[in-house]
Parts: C-alpha cells; structure tokens; sequence
C-alpha cells in the first residue's frame, strides 16, 4: 500500500510536470488523466444519483397533509421496487465490457430490453395481483392505509423500473463511446425533471401523497432515457466498424448471474447491522447516529463511487493497466481528505450533524465515533472497484461471486459475535462491522483480482 501512495505521488508529480519528465511522456500522462477525469465525474453523478434526489422529492411530500403516510409509503414501494429491479444496478458494467462494435452492441441491447421487460413484469406482478399484498403483509405488515399507499406507489413504478434498466445501458454505450456530455446532460435532465413533476403535483394535487414521489422519479428516468437516446443518435459514429462477432445471449446471461448475485449483498448488509445495533444498551441512538453518518460519509464518497465504471471504460479503451490502478487509488486518496477534514473539525462537524441535519447532542457525539472509524475506507474502496472492475473487464464473474461470499460470510461471523458484546456502544459496534466488512472485500478482490489484473496489463 505504501508503494503504491508513493507511486500515486510519483504519477502526479509527472501529470503536473517536472524537469526530468520527458515532453511525450508528460503528454502521454496528461492525455490520460484528462480522459479518465472526463469520465470519472458523470459516473460518479450517475452512480450517487438517488443520493441527490431523494431529498427533493421528500421536502416536497413532507409538505402535504398526510406527510408521514407519504413518505413511508413511498419509501416502502420504492424499496419493493429497488430490489425487484436489481438489473439496473449491473447493466451499466455488462455494457461496457461488452460492447466493441455494431454487433455486440445490438446484443447487448436486446439483452438489455429483456432485462427490462423481466423487470416491469415483476413490479407489475406485485403491484396489480394478490401477489403484492400477500408480500406486503408479510414481509412489513404494514397498516391498510400504508399498504394502499405502497400498493399505489408500486403500480406507477412499473414504468420506473423498465427505463431504470434501459437508462444504465444507455449510459454504458455513452461511456464506451466517451460521450460523458451525455451523462451529464442525463443528470441535469433527470434532477430539473423530478423537482419540476414534484412541485407541480405538490401544488395541483397534494393528495396523491406517495405517488407524487413515484410520478417524478419515474418521468425523471423517462426523461433521461429519452434525451440520452437523442444524444447518443446524434453523435453516432456512421462508420461503426462490424468484426462479424457473434454475441449469444446465453454468454451475455452467464457473465450476468454472478453479477446480480454480488448486488443483492448491500441489500441484506444494513439489516443486519441494525440488527446488531438493536441488541446494544442504546439502540435508538446507535441508529440514528449510524445511518446519519452514513449518509454523510456516502456523499462525500461521491467521487470513489465512479471508479468502477470509469475504470471498466479505461481497460476498454486499451489504457495502461499500472495508470489505470494508480489513478483509482489517488481517487480514493483524493476522497479521504473531505471526511478527514470532517473528523478533525469540531466546528464544521457540529455544523453539519447539529445545525444542518437538527440532530441532537447524544446522536452528534455518536455519529463523530462513527465518523472517526470510516474515515480510512475511501483508499480500500478504491482498491475494491479497481480489482472488481478487473475481472469484469477480463470477463471473470466468478471471482466477483467469491469476493461477495467471502464478505458475507464474514458479515455473519461479525454479527453473531456482536450478541456477546451488549455492552459496547452500539455505533461503535454496527460501524466497525460495516467497516471490516468493507476493507475485508478490498482484501478479497486483491486476492482473486490480481491474476485478471495482470492479465489486462500484459495485454495492453
């Protein structure tokens, strides 16, 4: 690790220039770091979206006259729907890994519709049959009010869910082709769309309740898809090169299992740890200062969050290996200096956990505690996504399996033991799970990443 911080340093000193640095060199480099930038930032955007529109959409449900059913009705139908629709969160990498000329790319389209049309079939399942309140009721048991309220909310996000697929394989294409205008145009599109529906829904119709919220985010991805297809036909390449490569969708499928295998992990980590957090001498309080922290820790993580499809991108575009890692790293580095800032600042902290977020003084001195353990996860998160994005690019989806498994495993074993330990804060005990769970995958992905890793560099 130290090696290669001293590498990172290295590399910069040859992006910013130096005497010694030879004038192709210097170009080669500076070629290469403005190229990987350009990408970085619309991915990570894409990637933290939900980060940045969920606020928006509850300001304006929590305005109506029934704000709590509002957004707990929402939250529950979007939360049906976020893991129905577990394709949408992988799409993107199968995109990028495999799309090289016309043929495959209207493969992976096909593949891509299909994913989406299983998708819309499954909301739909849930939301227009028995099958969705039997579900409902088991699962949350929520009052007749609140189910009607997700029920509602599920139905509208069928649509949701069918251009949330087709959205992350559009913006695959966009990055393989290095149109990362239009990611942003995406997201500029996607955020004016859902604040515009929200208010005018608030202001016209306040009664719908949670399906304000399902309305603007299923517009604001249809608005997405649309402008995103008009970008990517209007910048289209005429003399797209056809190699003649057949691309069977039973090899795109199985490059795809392993994937949402590993997707559906982040869905059953934070129940767990709440669970563990349940069983400590101050429950309410762990959890609120945990999922605060969090949540703040999430959006100062912005920036490692477009690593992985940035650096899927890079190995598709023949980039060599050593900058590609040296980059990712100096990314997660880069990401460190904001919650290090945070953790050493009294004043700016209390700020942000008091001031902004209303928190009180008990959740604030714990959610710092949180804070403090989180802090050195960017440069291992990094390391992660780089050696993950390795055996994607290398089309080995088994090691991405193994990585998750080992993570899980280790989750439980974390877990479980956490019962014996009653009497330990409970922040200190949920965030040092998240976090060894965390450096412990960065660890995995190393060990079954590096052979895929060496791989792509031997062959650039």
């Amino acid at each position: 690790m130290v090696l290669r911080i001293g590498r990172v340093f290295e590399l910069t000193a040859v992006w910013y220039g130096g005497d010694h640095v030879h004038t192709d060199s210097k170009s080669k480099d500076k070629k290469f770091l403005v190229r990987a930038l350009r990408l970085l930032g619309p991915a990570a955007v894409n990637v933290s979206a939900h980060e940045w529109i969920m606020p928006i959409i509850v300001a304006f449900m929590a305005r109506t006259a029934e704000p709590e059913l509002a957004i707990a009705g929402y939250s529950l139908g979007l939360s049906v729907a976020f893991f129905v629709s577990l394709p949408r969160l992988r799409i993107q990498a199968l995109t990028v890994v495999f799309t090289e000329d016309k043929e495959s790319r209207q493969s992976v389209s096909m593949f891509s519709l299909l994913c989406a049309a299983a998708v819309g079939m499954l909301i739909a399942l849930l939301a227009f049959t028995p099958v969705g309140s039997f579900f409902l009721n088991q699962l949350f048991s929520p009052s007749d009010e609140l189910k009607n309220q997700a029920s509602l909310t599920l139905k509208i996000l069928v649509v949701w869910g069918i251009f949330s697929v087709i959205r992350g394989h559009l913006y695959g294409i966009a990055l393989r082709r290095e149109k990362s205008i239009l990611l942003w145009i995406g997201a500029l599109v996607g955020l004016v769309s859902v604040t515009a529906v929200s208010l005018t829904l608030y202001l016209m119709k306040p009664e719908l309740n949670a399906q304000i919220g399902a309305w603007a985010v299923s517009i604001g991805v249809l608005a997405e898809s649309g402008v995103t297809i008009i970008g990517l036909w209007i910048t289209r390449s005429r003399d797209e090169e056809a190699t003649g490569t057949v691309l069977k969708q039973r090899t795109l499928l199985a490059f795809f299992v392993p994937l949402l295998f590993a997707a559906l992990l982040p869905s059953v980590t934070l129940p767990l740890v709440n669970f563990a957090m349940s069983r400590s001498a101050d429950p309410e309080i762990a959890i609120a200062a945990f999922t605060v922290a969090f949540g703040i820790f999430s959006i100062l993580s912005i920036p490692a969050n477009g690593i992985q499809p940035t650096v899927l991108t890079l190995f598709g575009l023949k980039e060599p290996a050593k900058q590609i890692q040296i980059f990712s790293i100096a990314v997660g580095i880069f990401t460190l200096i904001p919650l290090l800032v945070l953790a050493l600042s009294q004043t700016l902290s209390s700020w942000i956990f008091e001031d902004i977020m209303g928190v009180g003084s008990e959740v604030f001195q714990s959610a710092r505690i949180a804070i403090w353990i989180l802090v050195l996860l960017p440069p291992w998160l990094a390391i992660e996504q780089l050696y993950a994005a390795a055996l994607m690019a290398n089309k080995q989806p088994r090691g991405i399996v193994y990585i998750n498994i080992g993570r899980l495993f280790l989750l439980i074993i974390l877990v479980s033991l956490s019962m014996y330990l009653p009497s330990i804060n409970g922040v200190i005990v949920g965030t040092l799970i998240v976090s060894l769970t965390l450096f412990a995958e960065a660890i995995f992905a190393i060990f079954f990443g590096r052979s895929a890793f060496s791989s792509l560099a031997n062959r650039m």
